[in-house]
């Protein structure tokens, strides 16, 4: 045998071992949708690991460029977890090199690929930032005040109205900032959503809202919280009861959470459609799907003020 036949000979097998990694993947994210699927990127556990060489980078290069294109990884080296991206879902085309800070700023913007900022500065804002001076930050140059309203009990499920929503929602309006709020929910059904977003709405009815109103969902790190053991699909009932009475009522339903919430605890192929607050303390996002605001961290700090305050970049 020539050379040339032992080579195409010897490309057909490497081809078909990618192939065959490749569709056992899929199988198994296409029937356990909402279960990781565990690969070990430890080559030398693995009985037919290629000798080092053309073939064996060019299947390295070839499976991650596939993976990264189709699942999210969540973990790290060796043991990621992959979730295949749902397919209905709008994806966004940032260049996450655009995100940049202001020669001599601290807030986080994006440009366009002519160097214009397209991007606008929103802080978000709870009882737990009780002393902020709203004047001050628009004077530093912030777009936006997204406020809490409202949340839930994690042990009782009693509905609470923030402490200061209404000094907050005034004062920011007051200040000439475009405001949006936000529910932290722990709904445990379609219903609950519902009636999550009628408290909210009924807080909202008299406040020149010209922002969305956003459900907050993410982990409850409390003994006995009441949506400890919830599943999946009824999260996901919870979100959609939420975001549809908003939309029902004319305003902009959004879904805040963190990367790996989204990913892991909610059917995206569901809540994706809606606008996305992503949460991802990183220097830069890392999410496939279509995000509006990123929150990129919990600590920034604005002029005129001596508290932290979580920062965000808006899009749209």
């Amino acid at each position: 045998m020539n050379d040339r036949l032992k080579g195409a000979v010897k490309l057909i097998a490497v081809l078909f071992i990618a192939v065959l990694v490749f569709f056992v993947i899929f199988i198994n994210v296409t029937i356990n949708k909402h279960k990781p699927v565990f690969v070990s990127t430890d080559t030398e556990s693995r009985e037919w690991t290629l000798t080092p060489g053309y073939e064996s980078e060019m299947i390295q290069s070839n499976f991650w460029a596939y993976v990264n294109a189709a699942y999210v990884l969540v973990g790290s080296a060796p043991d990621y977890q992959f979730y295949k991206i749902a397919s209905n879902v709008p994806r966004n085309n940032y260049d996450v090199d655009n995100f940049f800070v202001d020669d001599g700023g601290s807030f986080m913007y994006y440009h366009d690929e002519n160097a214009n900022k397209i991007s606008r500065v929103a802080v978000d804002v709870s009882s737990y930032q009780a002393d902020v001076d709203w004047e001050a930050v628009k004077a530093a140059g912030v777009d936006m005040a997204i406020i809490r309203a409202g949340y839930r009990g994690y042990g009782t499920g009693k509905i609470v109205t923030d402490d200061m929503f209404v000094n907050h929602i005034e004062a920011a309006l007051e200040a000439g900032l475009d405001v949006g709020v936000y529910f932290f929910t722990q709904a445990l059904n379609y219903n609950e959503g519902v009636e999550e977003a009628n408290y909210t709405l009924n807080l909202i009815r008299d406040y020149n809202i010209t922002g969305p109103v956003i459900i907050d969902t993410e982990e409850m790190n409390a003994e006995g919280a009441r949506t400890e053991d919830l599943d999946i699909d009824a999260r996901t009932d919870s979100i959609v009861g939420f975001c549809e009475t908003v939309k029902a009522a004319g305003y902009e339903p959004m879904v805040y959470s963190n990367r790996n919430w989204f990913v892991q605890q909610l059917d995206m192929s569901r809540v994706g459609n809606y606008k996305l607050w992503l949460a991802h303390y990183s220097n830069q996002p890392n999410f496939p799907y279509l995000y509006t605001a990123w929150q990129y961290t919990s600590e920034g700090r604005v002029a005129g003020n001596n508290i932290d305050l979580a920062m965000n970049v808006w899009i749209e």
